[in-house]
């Protein structure tokens, strides 16, 4: 059997999880979930992710447990190099308060961002993406059907 891209949804909304494992399910991918950074954290260490969607915000509060889960791991030598992308709904609701790796890459801890409402073609183009850009093992990820 071939080989997957192993993805970790780190992610409190059970409606959301479903939807994206279920996007992420049939372009191939080997979705795997958390639904919160301390849950995330125990995954990462036994499955290894090639990739983590997280979200920033978690719990009824709206912590942004999301930013200090990604700051941590990304301190940890091991794991520095797994690409994060992160689900925000932050630019959506205050559209004057933009997140940007190219513009806030020393300081963010995190390769992109996806905006909520997640659209399927969206996810999967940010995830193929970053795949390719920031690990060696998928560089040459099958392009997307035509």
């Amino acid at each position: 059997m071939k080989e997957k891209p192993k993805i970790l949804i780190i992610e409190d909304d059970a409606d959301l999880v479903a939807a994206m494992k279920l996007m992420l399910e049939n372009r191939g991918f080997a979705p795997s979930v958390a639904y919160d950074p301390e849950e995330g954290k125990e995954k990462l260490i036994s499955e290894k992710p090639d990739l983590i969607i997280l979200d920033v915000m978690f719990g009824s509060r709206g912590e942004s447990k999301g930013f200090d889960f990604a700051q941590e791991i990304k301190l940890e030598k091991e794991y520095a190099s797994v690409p994060i992308l992160m689900l925000t709904a932050i630019n959506t609701e205050r559209p004057s308060f933009k997140f940007s790796p190219e513009t806030d890459g020393e300081f963010l801890p995190v390769d992109s961002f996806l905006d909520k409402p997640v659209r399927s073609d969206e996810l999967i183009d940010k995830v193929e993406d970053l795949l390719r850009q920031k690990t060696s093992k998928w560089k040459n990820w099958p392009e997307k059907d035509t």
